[in-house]
């Protein structure tokens, strides 16, 4: 385009502006989140959409693949939210799904969810959002590389559904590790490890997984926790602990919930110390748990053993906080991703290292009215049934229905005083709610615009 306009200029000929797509709407991510803003805007009337998919299919990290430079789950990923509590209210999973579906089950489900809504005919595929800037009228010029060709065009509202897997954290390893060392968003299977002597770095859901799954090939497993972590079985009770947990959110147990948490998980764990782990100094609520029945067995027979942190390596000697050392081919880093969103650096403050993010109900910057962050949230829970709900209301607002308030700068000052006292400062708690608490906010703010939302039980 810039081409052919200077050319033009150089002949002497008169040019007009060229003609630029405009869209109502554009949506930049196809995963979950993705999905489901599209499924809801369509149902608000708003089918003037956009929709920009980096790869080559949507489904986001849901998508295994073999390629290490695409986000994928590995193998063996599985929710760490229960069916019942994983699907879209208005789109059950098959009845003959597991409590836990695998990753073929997951993206399974969201091709039928896509298919079901038709929302393919939004979507572009390997189309990666370089840039975002605003428009001198308010609107936005998007930047996108489709196929090696760069396209641009502009839309009056934006949504970002891409999440918070892309940008992988590796901590400096003091000294100089003579193997191998990858971040947990390039692992895919654990034969790749067979017969290696492997430290996973981490105490999260995906190192304690990785962990489990390294067990049966690898010559020996470690998993070294730079802090305490709550590890919590996935079922209790016979049943799934999200739907346990649930009942611990009816009003009469407010007030007592986490020394309620603290008691259940020392009746069904035990204390952290027979497994070698450390024990928790803080509230187990201010901390993101780990949802994991396999690890504590694994600990307890021997096959993972705990380290603290790394202090320092030396060829293939790593030496821990505590003094001790042992050696290993291989170190995962289990340690988490950035939150900054690239494309939007010339419009929001780098968010790459931050203890909080300012947004109102997670999703609302205060200085850019036509701006939405869909599925930004660490619940203990199921992400995408949290974006179901966020991209009604920001569905609402865009079709009239609904009006941010006022005061958005005076709430999100107040939900962050809030949340300083309830979470720990980190940027892996920075986007951390109380699934049920939030989900009642925004349910109530759908209640004002008209729109409730659809209830899945």
């Amino acid at each position: 385009m810039i081409l052919l306009r200077r050319l033009f200029q150089k002949a002497n000929i008169r040019v007009t502006a060229l003609a630029v797509e405009h869209f109502r709407v554009c949506v930049v991510g196809a995963g979950p989140a993705g999905l489901t803003t599209l499924k809801n805007l369509s149902d608000a009337g708003i089918d003037d959409v956009i929709c920009h998919e980096a790869q080559d299919a949507s489904g986001g990290i849901w998508v295994f693949s073999e390629d290490p430079e695409r986000p994928s789950v590995y193998e063996t990923a599985h929710t760490i939210s229960s069916r019942r509590l994983s699907q879209f209210p208005d789109f059950p999973m098959p009845e003959d799904y597991p409590d836990y579906p695998s990753n073929a089950q997951i993206l399974a489900y969201m091709r039928a969810y896509e298919t079901h809504f038709d929302l393919g005919r939004h979507i572009r595929l390997n189309s990666r959002v370089e840039s975002v800037r605003r428009q001198t009228d308010g609107r936005w010029t998007i930047e996108a590389v489709r196929d090696g060709r760069s396209h641009v065009h502009t839309a009056d509202e934006l949504i970002v559904c891409s999440g918070h897997h892309r940008e992988p954290v590796m901590p400096d390893l003091p000294g100089a590790f003579g193997g191998e060392q990858i971040h947990s968003l390039r692992y895919r299977r654990a034969q790749e490890f067979s017969g290696k002597r492997v430290l996973v770095v981490g105490g999260g859901n995906s190192a304690c997984d990785i962990a489990v799954a390294l067990v049966p090939v690898a010559d020996n497993v470690s998993l070294s926790l730079r802090s305490p972590q709550v590890i919590i079985p996935k079922l209790v009770g016979g049943r799934p602990v999200d739907v346990q947990f649930r009942k611990l959110h009816k009003p009469m147990f407010r007030w007592a919930r986490n020394w309620l948490v603290e008691r259940f998980v020392k009746l069904t764990v035990g204390p952290y110390a027979r497994y070698g782990l450390p024990e928790p100094d803080f509230p187990f609520l201010s901390r993101h748990p780990t949802l994991n029945t396999d690890v504590l067995e694994r600990i307890r027979h021997g096959k993972i053993k705990v380290r603290p942190a790394i202090r320092s390596a030396e060829g293939a000697n790593i030496t821990f906080s505590d003094g001790t050392s042992d050696q290993y081919d291989t170190i995962i880093w289990a340690t988490g991703f950035s939150l900054g969103v690239p494309f939007l650096k010339q419009v929001c403050d780098d968010w790459d290292d931050v203890a909080q993010v300012p947004l109102y109900l997670r999703m609302l910057p205060e200085t850019e009215p036509n701006l939405y962050f869909i599925g930004l949230v660490q619940p203990v829970g199921c992400i995408w049934v949290v974006a179901d709900l966020q991209a009604r209301l920001a569905a609402a607002e865009i079709s009239g229905a609904w009006k941010r308030p006022a005061d958005i700068g005076a709430r999100i000052a107040r939900d962050m005083r809030r949340d300083s006292g309830r979470y720990k400062a980190s940027r892996r708690h920075a986007i951390q709610i109380d699934i049920h608490e939030y989900t009642g906010e925004i349910e109530a703010e759908l209640a004002r615009s008209g729109k409730p939302a659809v209830s899945s039980e």
